[in-house]
């Protein structure tokens, strides 16, 4: 550990945390062996309803605990610069205050209250930390040696950041308030469910919010392959498939920790993996690059003048930022300066002069990415350079004098 990062602040915090430790110890002891009579009497605690005083008692010094721990340890930046989580303070939090719900029944009830809760926490740390280990499982299994079709390998990666699941997901909740509305307008029609004005407020409310969704919910899970950015919108399903026959993917190898932990970038000949997206070598003419925090967002320009982006949830800076530009270089395969700002419809008039028998962007595109490209990439950085400065030629003309 740091010792300079030990700052007088961070200090205060642990002994905040521990602290609070000792309070929630103390509330534990008094509710499980029944002494201290006063901390077993109920009281109203805001929302909560009634609750015993040594329950309340420990909640409070679990979020004191909580708030504590998880602010010393971003004080002593273990994750070392990448993106912070919400999830850590959640668990930390969650956890406990369920325990202690859950103690006060197991105590009047029985074994029920602790076997719902140790159901509840490993429902909780799962969803925490098993979907990172099947990431590193499904990453690895990109990278065998062993030959795969392009469909294999498009759907591994859409696997790795569980794209199907989440489309899933997204349907069943829009699902889910289709039949809610469904179920109140059967349940008013036949006299079952009364409608009152709270009941109809929630009806109309539900299904503005289905109809309003429709559409981004659709265009979510009918999507194909949400991990290949900008041209999921163009090509069909088959043809990304397509594109991914033949490629061999390995991992571009780090030399600062933090970039080696938490930095999974994989190159083929034709395209690269960032941040859980696909993209295309070929199509890729410039890059920009966010770093507004413990993250880096990307915005990479095609030569139809359509911009892919991806995100990395770690902090560029510094040497970082020096390895991470030669990945970038790379992706583009281009080194010098470029003038592209708002150009992207004479990019798009451009693309489409090369292909002048193609009527579609999906024939133009499929044509472009089925053959060898490196003349009409010529021609763009041709085309896009910045002129020569004059001030430059003057001097390296008196130079050579």
């Amino acid at each position: 550990m740091d010792k300079r990062k030990l700052s007088g602040k961070t200090i205060l915090k642990l002994i905040g945390a521990l602290l609070a430790l000792a309070y929630l110890g103390f509330f534990l002891y008094a509710g499980i062996t029944g002494k201290f009579p006063s901390m077993h009497r109920a009281e109203h605690v805001m929302r909560f309803g009634d609750l015993k005083n040594w329950v309340s008692g420990g909640m409070a010094a679990v979020m004191i605990f909580a708030f504590c721990i998880t602010s010393a340890l971003n004080d002593l930046n273990i994750q070392k610069g990448r993106k912070k989580s919400f999830l850590p303070l959640f668990l930390i939090m969650i956890l406990p205050i369920i325990f202690l719900l859950l103690l006060e029944s197991y105590l009047d009830i029985g074994w029920s209250g602790i076997a719902l809760y140790v159901g509840i926490a490993v429902f909780l740390f799962g969803v925490a930390w098993i979907p990172q280990l099947l990431n590193q499982w499904i990453a690895h299994r990109l990278l065998r040696d062993k030959p795969m079709s392009g469909k294999q390998q498009v759907q591994i990666i859409e696997w790795i950041h569980f794209h199907p699941l989440k489309k899933l997901l997204i349907f069943g909740l829009w699902g889910f308030g289709v039949v809610l509305v469904l179920c109140g307008i059967w349940g008013t029609a036949t006299g079952k469910i009364e409608m009152d004005g709270e009941f109809f407020l929630f009806l109309l409310g539900t299904a503005v919010l289905v109809v309003a969704l429709f559409q981004k919910m659709r265009r979510y899970v009918c999507v194909p392959y949400r991990n290949i950015p900008v041209l999921n919108q163009i090509l069909s399903k088959k043809q990304l498939e397509q594109l991914l026959d033949g490629e061999h993917f390995e991992p571009i190898e780090f030399e600062d920790e933090a970039m080696k932990k938490y930095l999974e970038i994989y190159r083929s000949q034709n395209w690269m993996l960032i941040g859980g997206k696909l993209l295309s070598k070929k199509l890729a003419l410039w890059v920009t690059m966010n770093r507004p925090g413990n993250y880096a967002s990307l915005k990479v320009l095609y030569l139809n003048g359509m911009t892919a982006k991806a995100k990395v949830d770690l902090e560029i800076r510094e040497n970082r930022y020096e390895e991470f530009t030669v990945v970038l270089r790379e992706l583009i395969g281009y080194e010098g300066p470029l003038k592209l700002d708002g150009k992207e419809e004479q990019l798009a008039q451009k693309f489409a002069s090369f292909f002048p028998e193609q009527t579609s962007d999906q024939d133009r595109l499929a044509a472009f990415l089925s053959q060898d490209v490196t003349a009409i990439r010529k021609d763009y950085i041709q085309t896009f350079s910045p002129p020569p400065d004059p001030r430059k030629k003057k001097r390296s003309r008196r130079e050579r004098e």
